[in-house]
Formats: C-alpha cells, structure tokens, sequence
C-alpha cells in the first residue's frame, strides 16, 4: 500500500507510475486492495493525457497573446508573420511577407486561433472535472478498505515500536514476545525477524543493554539502568567485549541456533533485501567466537547495502509520515534504529563492527582502514543525513583509531555569521561558513557537513547541511566556505545556539567545532566535576594507552618541554623605553606567550588565564596554533612583576593548573598540577 500510495505521489505522468509500480512486489498486498487499484488506473492514464493536452494549450495560447499584445514590438525584433504562420498554417510562404504588410495578417490570424483555444480549454475543463468526479467517486468505495488495512497497520507499528523499545531499555526477552506475537499474525514481516534475530542475539550475550543499543542511544548509559557503578561497570564490559555468562551453555546455544535459524528464513524470503539480516549473522557469529565467518558476513554485507539501498528504505516513508515519532527522545531513536538497519550505519555498518573489532584486537591501522571504508561506502550510497551516529559510534568504541585519523582536529574551528544583502541589513536567513585552520597541515579535497543545533532542539539533535566542496584548506589559513540559506522549521540566524561541522577528505575524518562551543563544553565539565570523580572512558583511555602516555605522564611532559615568554616593567623609565624600542624593531610586545609540547593534542586542550568560570578574569589565548612540536599561545595580557598568573588546560581527559610568576622580570613556572 506505501508503494503505491508513493508511487501515485511521486511519478510526474501516468508511464513513470506504470514502470514504477512494474517494478513493485506485491504477492503480500491484500487482494481487495489491489482490486480498488485497478479501477484507479483508466482514471489516471485519462487525466495524465488531459493534462498533457492541457498544458499544451497554455505553451499555444500563451505565443498568441504575445502576438497581439505589443505587435509592434514583437514586429521590430523578429518575425512574427513567419513564425506563427508556419506554426498554425504550415504555409512556408507566408514566412517571406513583408514585416509592415503581414502584422494585420498575424493579429486576426492570433484572434481567431485565440477564440479556438478558448473553445479547447472549455472543453478540457469539462472533461477534467468528469474525470474528476470519477476520482471522488473511487476514493469514496476505496477509503473504508483503506482505513481498514490503516487502522491494521497501527496497530502492527504498536507492536514494532515497543520491541524497539524494549530494546532501548536492554529488555531483549520482552523484544523476543513482542516479535513472536507480530509474526504469529504475520509470519513473514521483515521488520520482526529481524527484531527477533536481533532479540536473540542480545538474550544469548547476556550482557542486557549490549553494544547494539549502548551505541546508538543519545542519553548516558546510566539514564537507563539502576546506579552510576552498573552503567560504568556495564560500560567497561560492552566497550572491551566481554560477555558475562548467567546461563547454561545448551542454553544459549539453543539461542544462537533459533536466531540463526530466524536469520536464514529472512533471507530466504528477501535475497534483495538481505544486508542488515548479514549484519545479524556476522554479530551472531561473533558473539559464537567464529571471528573468521563474522568477517565474511560483514565483508558480503558491505557489498550488498549500496546495491540494495533503494529496496530497503522502501517504509522509510511511511515512517516519516508518523510525524509523532519526531516529538520525542524515545521516538527518534526508533527512526534511526530503523533507518541504520536499513541503510547500514552505526551498529547496522558491517565496517565499523570491523574496525571496533580490530581496535579491540589492537590493529589500530586496519580499524583506521575500515572506518574510511565505512564512509567511502555511505558517500557512495549517497546518504549523508546520519553522519552523526555514524561519528557518535566511532568516538564511544573506537576512540582511539577515530582519533588517529587526524589528531590535530582540536585546532580546526568553524564560524558563522550572517550574510549582509545591498542595504547592508542582516539576512537572517543566510549564514556564511568559515574554516579557520590552526593546524600546520593542510586539508585537501574537503567535504564539510554543517551541523546546527536551534532552539527548541533535543540536546544531540542536529540539522545537517552539505555545503560546497573546497579543494584545499590551508595550515594557519582561514577559508571561506560558501553562503547556506537556512531552511529548517523557518529558524534564523539568531535561532543558532551551537555550530558544530564534519570535515571528510580522502584520508581524514574529523569533528570541526565552533570556539565558543569548545568553552562551553570545558567549562561545563569543570564545573560538574572532581578530580576523584571525573570518569574518563575506556575507549578514550586506550588513546593515551596507544601512545604510551598517561595524565601524570603528560603532567610531567608540560613541567618540563614548557616554556614562557614575556617581559615586565623593572621600575626604569630608560630600560622600559629601550625595551620598547626594541619590541617596536622586532615585532614582538609584552604579551605573554607560552609553547607548550604538541603532545597535549592528544586530549583536545582548550586554554585559559585564570578558570573559565570566572568570567571577570578569564582571558582565552588571543592566538593559538600548531607549530612544529609546539602549541603557541599568545594571551592579550601584560604581566606585572611579581605577578602569580594561573594557566588552566581544560580537556575530557585531565584537567590541569600551572603556576607562572615573573621573577626579576622574567617568568618562571612554578608548579603544574591535576586538578
């Protein structure tokens, strides 16, 4: 019924419904269904010929007016007499009279054609309102049929969407009931077995609320279970890919053979739909620690997703009609469970489940590897709208090989500000995007997504823009991305409340934050944690892991590769202006400068004079960028001898404090401490 009620909306005239509906399954739709259908076609198939007809008329009509409207200008430019004459004679001859004495020709010529079309149109019209009155007459006998299969398939959605939500809520067990019951009545319904096999899946793990869901869900993990020591204690055993044994061995292995057995009849009854029930079989194998036929399934499930993305986001349309699922946290995660099933994203990507795979086996390069097919795969596939999950899944398991793509993507920055028209008055809504890169590499052949966040928002929710490709962001540069009218739920410029963008080249990946939003974020977890309490997770923790490095290690690295620059005033009028002088001569002032080790890149540092949150004090760097094994920094601040000055370095991993003083005019630091 979706199909044909999409195919009706969508096709432009009555062939391009016939090829599309041709090409259509529908040995499951109800035969009293298709019955009201085909007295629907004679209806179409007639008014798509009067509307050919019709608008055929108007090109017609419309050259006679301009004929007899302003003949005299139509006259001095071409010629008429030619030009409608052949079209409505087909008298060649007529197209060699003279402009002067063939315009009286051409005006009784348009009228008497102009009084003919009007007869056509009325009789068009005539016809048009029969067949119209035809159509109301179907849509009366076949609306009760339509409600009927409406009110059924309502009533099935209840169904579906509380198995997902079980889910959502680490139930598999009550999935597994919902899923039985649908395929009791449907014993061939694509979404329940795959909600079954996937039920079955997580009942045999026995770790409740699995990677399948931990990953895709936008609340912290804690929000649905009991206490914070469960979620963190879950978090640990999901994210190293422990399964944690409650029952007996014939038991779960009756489990994995009846969501085996689910997977294999879904293929079966859907070859050109089977890439997500591959996905399911290659966790399933997995879960069974037959690693080499988990990375089989994976591999022939990456192949088959672009080839059947079209059949099977085929009900993503009658999803988006349920408008509903868009008003709440729970119902968006609905959505985009479905849609990752369908199109092969987070859980649902057969690549990043390698690349998590290899990350957890210590392959850093062969993860990196997969997550750049991964999106090579969805570019190709041409769906961009989910490039969230798809970063979300990377950064919560495979923090450290996501990561690696492009360490420097902390010193990468994007701006928007509204465009200005010729009056030179704001045009709210129109934004212009720039890249301001601070990195010392350069970024070529970028893709950027712009991701908006607006008011009346869920927290993690996001509008996402493509814009315009750019073919190099230089190192220290600040690039100019385009123009991007804004075009979600009439929101303006002022409606912004955080910008954020993903940046894509051939070898990169990479979040590109707005700097205001990188405060705010450093000053939010420095103000809601402690240094017992702050919780970094494992994912994260492997990065430093990989490199070696540890927040004390790190601490250690700054007391001793940091240096500081800057002069103060020792009291003498003479010295103070030769200083002066001479600052003038070489470019340098009395700013404070400070280099830090580039290291400190691992944890996405964001810098401050005093804390953040003491926003009577808090100066941020003026400059701040990548130069070979340094991070410079330049602050518009002057020290004072004697002056104890306070460098706060926020990140999600550590939070540090350095004590400079300026002794003798010169600056010394003092101590560097985890705070």
């Amino acid at each position: 019924m979706n199909a044909l009620e999409v195919a009706q909306c969508q096709s432009e005239d009555f062939m391009s419904y016939l090829e599309y509906v041709a090409k259509q399954d529908f040995s499951r739709v109800a035969p009293e269904v298709l019955e009201q259908k085909k007295k629907l076609f004679p209806i179409l198939q007639r008014l798509y010929e009067l509307q050919k007809e019709y608008k055929e008329l108007d090109d017609v009509w419309m050259l006679m007016r301009s004929a007899t409207s302003g003949a005299t200008t139509f006259a001095s430019e071409v010629n008429p007499v030619g030009i409608i004459g052949s079209m409505l004679t087909g008298d060649a001859t007529l197209s060699t009279v003279s402009v002067g004495s063939g315009m009286d020709k051409a005006k009784t010529a348009a009228f008497e054609e102009y009084e003919k079309q009007k007869e056509l149109k009325r009789q068009l019209e005539r016809e048009i309102e029969a067949v119209r009155m035809s159509y109301v007459e179907y849509l009366e006998d076949y609306a009760p049929v339509y409600y009927k299969y409406m009110q059924e398939w309502d009533a099935l959605c209840l169904k579906k969407d509380k198995a997902y939500i079980d889910l959502y809520g680490g139930q598999p067990m009550a999935a597994y009931n919902q899923s039985q019951e649908i395929l009791k009545e449907y014993p061939t319904n694509r979404e329940a077995l795959l909600l079954k096999g996937l039920s079955l899946i997580q009942m045999s793990s026995e770790v409740g609320n699995s990677e399948i869901l931990s990953s895709s869900m936008e609340y912290d993990l804690s929000q649905s279970l009991k206490g914070a020591d469960e979620a963190i204690a879950l978090a640990d055993s999901v994210l190293a890919g422990v399964v944690t044994e409650h029952s007996a061995p014939d038991e779960r292995t009756e489990l994995q053979m009846e969501a085996e057995a689910t997977l294999d009849q879904y293929v079966k009854l859907y070859p050109s739909r089977s890439a997500p029930a591959l996905v399911l079989k290659g966790l399933l194998y997995r879960e069974q620690g037959e690693i080499a036929k988990a990375v089989s399934y994976f591999d022939q499930a990456s192949m088959e997703y672009p080839r059947q993305a079209a059949a099977l986001t085929d009900l993503l349309d009658s999803y988006k009609a349920r408008t509903y699922l868009n008003k709440s946290a729970e119902g968006k995660y609905l959505l985009r469970l479905y849609r990752s099933t369908m199109e092969g994203f987070g859980i649902f990507s057969p690549n990043l489940l390698k690349a998590n795979y290899y990350a957890q086996k210590g392959d850093t390069q062969k993860s990196k590897e997969e997550i750049f097919n991964h999106f090579y795969r969805r570019g190709n596939q041409g769906v961009y709208d989910c490039l969230l999950s798809d970063m979300q899944y990377c950064e919560e398991n495979m923090y450290s090989s996501f990561r690696q793509i492009l360490l420097e993507q902390s010193f990468l920055d994007v701006a928007v500000e509204p465009t200005t028209n010729w009056t030179l008055a704001d045009k709210e809504d129109e934004i212009k995007v720039t890249i301001n890169n601070r990195s010392d590499i350069d970024l070529e052949n970028v893709r950027i997504f712009l991701c908006l966040h607006y008011t009346d928002m869920y927290k993690d929710e996001y509008d996402v823009q493509k814009l315009p490709s750019v073919n190099i962001i230089k190192h220290n540069d600040k690039t100019e991305i385009g123009v991007v009218k804004l075009n979600y739920e009439d929101k303006k410029y002022n409606d912004i409340t955080r910008i954020r963008a993903i940046a894509m080249t051939d070898d990169k990946i990479c979040w590109i934050d707005n700097v205001n939003y990188k405060y705010m974020k450093a000053a939010q977890a420095a103000g809601s944690t402690s240094p017992s309490g702050k919780f970094v997770m494992p994912a994260k923790q492997q990065l430093l892991e990989d490199f070696n490095v540890d927040n004390g290690k790190l601490q250690s690295i700054i007391q001793e590769g940091m240096k500081v620059y800057g002069t103060v005033s020792d009291g003498n009028l003479w010295n103070d202006m030769k200083r002066d002088v001479k600052n003038l001569v070489t470019g340098k002032d009395k700013k404070l400068r400070i280099e830090l080790p580039r290291i400190l890149t691992l944890i996405d540092p964001v810098f401050s004079l005093h804390q953040l949150n003491d926003k009577d004090k808090a100066v941020r760097p003026s400059e701040n960028y990548l130069s070979g094994s340094n991070i410079r920094l330049k602050f518009d601040y002057e020290p004072k001898q004697d002056e104890t000055i306070p460098l706060y370095i926020y990140s999600d991993f550590a939070n540090f404090r350095i004590t400079i003083k300026f002794e003798d005019g010169k600056p010394v630091v003092k101590k560097v401490e985890m705070i």
